[in-house]
């Protein structure tokens, strides 16, 4: 069971919780300090209802095989795992699609290969406007207002697919 005290995000922890354990693979969270690391380190800052989190959830995936949540990199979690999506190598150029503007951060990774990422000029210090990088058009395909909005349209896209207990939902055409 995982949760949060910061109301903008109960709500993901509320739906996130009725899952079976299959569904979904959220890592433990990460300790503040090596947030503020990144930041540093990348020169940026983020949203702080993305930084409450992180310190909960730092990365993992939504709907196995889904959505694969970026994760800050830190020395104790020993070596860095081929395929994981790390915050810490969001802007380096053999992690980036090719065109990808430099403000967007990228925060998670589609399993059909277009990204995720915050708007880092659209950071208002509580939240950010978050925004799907389309490999192939290399344009951005779509856009929501903010974290908490991206995260629960994850989970609501998701629900139409997979039940609580993980299997798939029969489709109406």
């Amino acid at each position: 069971m995982v949760s949060n005290e910061n109301n903008d995000l109960r709500s993901f922890f509320e739906e996130i919780n009725k899952y079976a354990d299959n569904v979904h693979a959220l890592n433990p969270g990460v300790d503040i300090k090596y947030i503020n690391n990144v930041e540093e380190e990348l020169n940026i800052k983020l949203p702080k209802v993305y930084k409450e989190f992180l310190q909960v959830c730092n990365g993992g995936e939504l709907f196995i095989p889904g959505t694969v949540l970026s994760e800050v990199y830190y020395p104790d979690l020993g070596t860095k795992k081929r395929g994981t999506s790390y915050i810490n190598e969001s802007f380096r150029k053999d992690r980036r699609p090719l065109g990808m503007p430099d403000n967007l951060l990228i925060i998670a990774d589609l399993n059909y290969g277009d990204a995720i990422c915050f708007d880092l000029m659209a950071n208002n210090g509580q939240d950010a406007r978050v925004v799907q990088w389309d490999n192939e058009s290399k344009s951005v395909s779509r856009t929501w207002s903010g974290f908490t909005e991206w995260i629960m349209d994850v989970l609501e896209e998701g629900s139409m697919l997979v039940d609580y207990e993980g299997s798939e939902k029969e489709l109406d055409f």
